[in-house]
């Protein structure tokens, strides 16, 4: 049987920052490959990579920063972007260069070149972010229907409500298009499952749209709204969206966590009580854990990631 792989991204995280993630997902009993493509990682952050048995692939990144860069950095950078590829004749008319790119769109280049050279294919395949993932149970071991799967987000705003996620669709597919979708919940892009088959098309696809609105992905993660624009208009089949609560995802952006939602472990737990294997965007809750309530191991750093 082949294995299944979970592969991520790292760009200028400190060593604390990423550990949750790799931490909880090899005490949740994956043994299988985590694949991890970094730029500008310390030395620390690589020794904590290789403590937990990730394959590491160092791929140049010459975009702007993460949004939570300072903004001075993120003029200066786009100048630099700006400079460096739109002013080399190289450029000029030429293969995009995707090393240019946003670092949250740059990630799925380096996926699909990676899963595409493969010699042996993998099962299953999850695409994760890596700053704010918890594993609380293998990722694979909640029984997904074939094909992709996908993450909803809370459900307590739309597309239309959430600015972000209205300018990422107008970048990536236009006023029209957002317009079109501006009334259904938004789908997050930070967890991404599915068989290899299927993610080969999700990612042929995704990159293809990129290149094909590569200016506003150099300065933004439009990765979102095309996210959302598959999604909601279907064009990767089979797919399923995982509401929170009834799935294997939870992204926790604007959640309420109840007493109900744990079980007596401190797990966060869906409606049917199975544990839900890969919590998103934990650090955006207040009091996720207070002092005194059952906290399972896997949730070891959480303390620490808020500070």
């Amino acid at each position: 049987m082949s294995r299944n792989v979970v592969l991520t991204s790292i760009y200028e995280l400190s060593a604390e920052a990423v550990e949750p993630f790799f931490y909880s997902l090899r005490l949740s009993g994956y043994s299988d490959p985590i694949v991890v493509f970094v730029t500008g990682i310390s030395a620390e952050c690589r020794a904590l990579l290789k403590q937990y048995d990730a394959t590491v692939f160092d791929s140049e990144y010459r975009g702007l920063p993460m949004a939570y860069a300072s903004l001075p950095r993120r003029v200066a950078l786009a100048l630099k972007a700006l400079g460096g590829y739109y002013l080399n004749p190289k450029h000029w008319g030429g293969a995009k260069d995707f090393r240019w790119l946003f670092v949250n769109c740059w990630r799925f280049f380096c996926f699909r070149n990676y899963l595409a050279e493969l010699p042996e294919k993998p099962g299953r395949v999850l695409l994760a972010d890596v700053r704010d993932v918890v594993f609380q149970s293998d990722p694979f071991s909640f029984s997904c229907p074939p094909g992709l799967s996908v993450a909803a987000e809370s459900g307590r705003r739309t597309i239309g409500q959430s600015r972000g996620n209205t300018k990422w669709l107008v970048e990536a597919v236009g006023l029209r298009e957002m317009r079109k979708l501006k009334d259904l919940g938004p789908v997050c892009a930070g967890t991404t499952a599915g068989d290899y088959e299927t993610m080969m098309r999700y990612l042929k696809l995704m990159t293809a749209h990129l290149e094909r609105r590569f200016r506003y992905a150099l300065f933004d993660s439009i990765d979102q709204g095309l996210h959302n624009y598959f999604v909601h208009h279907r064009l990767i089949e089979p797919l399923t969206t995982h509401t929170n609560w009834n799935g294997p995802f939870l992204t926790m952006d604007s959640e309420v966590v109840r007493p109900e939602n744990k079980n007596r472990d401190g797990f966060l737990c869906n409606r049917d009580g199975s544990i839900v294997p890969v919590v998103h965007q934990y650090d955006r809750v207040e009091g996720l854990y207070r002092a005194g309530e059952p906290k399972p191991a896997c949730w070891k750093f959480y303390q620490a990631r808020l500070k």
